[in-house]
């Protein structure tokens, strides 16, 4: 409920009162009257500093997660003990450390900034309780600390703290750790606002930084230059000159008159180490740190060490350039001009986004715009060494008798660190709601789990969030500022998929740590398992197929799409390579005329293109398919009935393999062939096969040869083009001798439809081919169902993890044979149109019309031109 004002102001004083009195609200449970059992989740919001931040909750807020309450806790300040209580020796920790302040945080509290001393010597006593139950040494509570500490120095295993105590008011056995603060590496011309640096939590740090921002935030073009010239200089002193010994040797030996040397009139035979800024952005990318390249094939490449300089041409262009730099800093900083260094960065330093450094850490800092765990840059480029340590001593233990920590914080820190680490607890938060996605963590990125519902709404839960009252949704950074670093967020994604696949979720696997099958294999076990019409992963199986390469196969098919590939009479088959990292998607589709839409009949995943990869292909698919509807595959050129014709591109290892299982189902058919009588169907070879029933994609083949538009003749074109058609030739020899005539590319292409892929003419010539001219015509002429399919699995993302393109595909799949069904029973279509032959043919002549009206308005634009 929301708390009026005299009752915020009641609040406020009461807890003013606990704090003067030396008590927390947590002392308040050993005084209750009918104590109740400890709740699960930590009881933080009775122990906010009402002053900081007045807990004032919505409904919506109540149904926070525990965690997120914790992370919330902001931590009151330590109360400094008097000299009675210091005589009595109630401010020793044990016989040697004593605190000059304690702070008592309840179970389950999150402390990101434990309050330090104000002055050199200072210690604060920060005692955690913790509840010993569900304690786990990942949960520490310096864990969740922003500050880097340090290995630990020192320590014993069995020490009596004073602090801590058990129900007859003993000190408890705890060990002891000594630890120290790593410090910050910070720039010293950074603006900070230092006060009350030893108090503070990430929301102060946010307002100040927030405000600091506002003040500083300068825009100006010299700053800009002048930064980029700074930053460029940094890349050419850590990574060098980018291309190989040999290379440079080679160029300054055989020179030519584009050469440095040559430009700038040095003809005295000395050797120019220069290196254009072109080449060197050219190169720059495929650099690293040893010296060899990331995409050179010889991975020991040694590169030039000469010092980069900067020269001028005859045009008095420099070498090292680009427009955009500052050409006379960066000489400066080439050659070592103290002078202009000194110049142009006090010019920097006055107008507030530069400082004038210490010429050791120019020459040796060079790496400025790299950080490393333990330092914080600033963009400048400039460092200072380590704040003061602050060393803190742990005494933990978690016996039943007095669980809980106890921490002795000394020093003040010089500036607090920004919250970019993610304090466990918030990990394991973030963990549960990445474990809701199920299979879809198999290909989760910081931008695609905002994709899954279930995500976002259990975020939003998480932080009691209102998007209605917020304006927007919520967002990881709402739940803590470190997840504002998506390579931080990747990490832990990465992290929670090892753990929760750990054996990858490619073809091989073993179980998920929550009984998922996390690899085909696994999948097929447990739908072999299902009974037969909710099976969809059929068979992933390993098959040589010679000169030690292996095929990997994964089909996926229902009984429903096995029933649609066998009644199909026109089929079309492609491949798509975009579905799945190191897999090619084979689809095999068929119009269904009743429900008027495309149907995918088999779904495989495969590693291999060529022609006996196929010939298993088909044969396991049609195995399958024969085993579900118990009928088995029939071609019409063969048995008399059955698939008619098959549409395909161009591709050799699909046709001849489909040829090859021609050959396979046709051994014991020993009936003359129908269009050949002089031939038996046994005795046909694979091309004669697809003679009978396969077809190229006329689409394919007009796009293959449009990339030659401008290499032959209009003749030769026309000719080319012709050649995809059911109608007679007055004279094909002299229409391919004008193609075979039109040069060399002309030639070659036509070699390939002949001699190289030998059933390419007779599937884009009827006339060659031995397909009746009415089957020829009801075939489909392009492969677009196939490209239609692709593209509504691409809609569901592309480069996908194995596992994640066979849910996605096996959910699209399912849902399409639920909607023929649904047709079937109720007569509802997919669409308020139905897609008619006159409806397709009408919106084909609209498209056609609507490319030629851009193409002729181009070419009106040119000839203006």
């Amino acid at each position: 409920m929301s708390l009026s004002n005299p009752q915020l102001t009641a609040l406020h004083n009461i807890q003013a009162l606990i704090q003067s009195a030396g008590l927390s609200p947590h002392d308040l449970s050993h005084i209750a009257l009918s104590p109740s059992p400890s709740p699960p989740a930590p009881s933080i919001d009775d122990d906010q500093d009402r002053k900081s931040a007045p807990m004032v909750h919505s409904l919506a807020e109540c149904s926070q997660h525990p965690t997120f309450t914790a992370l919330r806790y902001i931590p009151p300040q330590a109360r400094f003990y008097s000299l009675c209580e210091i005589r009595q020796g109630l401010n020793r920790i044990n016989r040697k450390t004593s605190a000059s302040a304690v702070v008592e945080h309840p179970t389950g509290a999150i402390v990101e900034y434990p309050q330090t001393g104000a002055i050199p010597g200072q210690g604060i006593a920060h005692i955690f309780n913790v509840d010993p139950t569900t304690f786990s040494p990942a949960y520490h509570p310096k864990a969740s600390f922003q500050y880097s500490l340090g290995d630990g120095h020192g320590g014993h295993q069995s020490v009596q703290c004073l602090m801590l105590r058990d129900e007859q008011g003993w000190p408890v056995q705890c060990q002891v750790l000594k630890t120290s603060c790593k410090g910050l590496k910070i720039c010293s011309a950074r603006i900070r606002d230092e006060a009350h640096h030893h108090f503070t939590n990430h929301e102060e740090i946010s307002a100040q930084l927030l405000q600091s921002s506002s003040r500083s935030s300068d825009h100006s073009a010299e700053k800009e230059v002048f930064m980029k010239t700074l930053g460029f200089f940094c890349a050419l002193q850590e990574k060098g000159c980018p291309f190989a010994s040999d290379d440079i040797s080679a160029s300054v030996s055989g020179r030519t008159h584009d050469s440095p040397s040559d430009a700038t009139g040095n003809d005295d035979g000395r050797s120019n180490e220069g290196v254009s800024c072109t080449q060197y952005i050219d190169n720059i990318d495929v650099v690293v740190d040893g010296g060899s390249s990331r995409l050179s094939r010889r991975p020991n490449v040694k590169h030039c060490q000469g010092k980069l300089v900067m020269e001028n041409d005859k045009y008095n262009q420099p070498f090292i350039r680009l427009q955009e730099y500052d050409t006379r800093y960066l000489r400066a900083l080439l050659e070592d001009d103290w002078q202009t260094i000194n110049g142009c960065e006090r010019t920097a330093k006055r107008d507030g986004y530069a400082h004038q450094p210490n010429p050791n850490y120019v020459l040796t800092g060079t790496v400025a715009l790299i950080t490393t765990s333990n330092e914080e840059h600033c963009e400048n480029g400039c460092r200072e060494p380590n704040a003061p340590p602050t060393t803190i001593f742990m005494f933990h233990t978690t016996s039943m008798c007095a669980p809980g920590f106890s921490f002795s914080v000394k020093t003040s820190l010089a500036s607090p660190p920004m919250p970019i680490k993610t304090p466990p607890p918030i990990k394991l938060l973030f963990y549960e709601l990445l474990s809701l996605m199920k299979w879809k963590l198999a290909d989760a990125t910081p931008r695609r789990i905002f994709l899954d519902t279930a995500f976002v709404e259990s975020l939003q839960q998480a932080q009691g969030w209102d998007s209605h009252m917020k304006g927007r949704d919520a967002t990881l950074h709402d739940l803590h500022p470190s997840f504002a670093n998506h390579d931080h967020v990747q990490r832990l994604i990465n992290a929670r998929r090892a753990e929760h696949y750990p054996c990858g979720t490619g073809f091989d696997g073993e179980i998920s740590c929550r009984g998922l099958p996390a690899c085909a294999h696994l999948i097929t076990q447990e739908h072999a398992m299902l009974p037969l019409e909710q099976r969809y992963v059929r068979c992933a199986e390993i098959h040589a197929i010679g000169r030690g390469t292996e095929l990997k196969l994964v089909i996926c098919m229902t009984a429903r799409m096995s029933s649609q590939l066998m009644q199909a009479k026109r089929l079309s088959i492609d491949t798509s390579f975009k579905r799945a990292q190191g897999w090619q998607e084979f689809e095999i589709e068929s119009w269904d005329s009743e429900c008027k839409r495309s149907v995918v009949g088999a779904r495989t995943f495969t590693t291999s293109q060529t022609a006996k990869a196929h010939l298993i292909l088909f044969q396991r698919i049609f195995e399958i398919a024969t085993a579900d509807t118990g009928i088995q595959v029939r071609f019409r050129h063969i048995h008399g009935d059955g698939i008619e014709s098959v549409v395909a591109d161009s591709h050799k290892g699909q046709g001849l393999g489909l040829g090859m299982f021609c050959i396979e189902i046709s051994r014991n058919v020993k009936t003359p062939c129908t269009y050949e009588p002089h031939h038996l169907i046994s005795e046909l070879t694979p091309y004669e096969h697809l003679r009978r029933f396969y077809r190229l994609c006329v689409a394919h083949f007009k796009r293959n040869i449009h990339s030659l538009k401008g290499i032959v003749s209009k003749e030769v074109y026309s000719a080319m083009m012709s050649l995809a058609t059911s109608e007679q030739h007055p004279d094909i020899q002299a229409t391919l001798n004008c193609i075979r005539n039109g040069g060399p590319k002309a030639a070659a292409w036509l070699k390939d439809k002949i001699d190289s892929t030998k059933f390419a003419l007779p599937a884009l010539y009827q006339p060659e081919s031995l397909i009746p001219s009415i089957i020829w015509k009801a075939c489909p002429s392009t492969t677009n169902g196939n490209e239609q399919a692709h593209r509504n699995a691409y809609r569901d993302g592309v480069n996908l993890t194995l596992l994640a393109g066979i849910m996605k595909g096996m959910k699209y799949d399912q849902a399409a044979m639920v909607s023929i069904d649904t047709h079937s029973t109720f007569g509802i279509m997919t669409r308020d149109t139905d897609a008619t032959h006159a409806f397709r043919a009408a919106r084909a002549v609209s498209r056609k019309g609507k490319k030629c009206h851009t193409r002729q308005a181009l070419q009106r634009s040119l000839y203006h031109q």
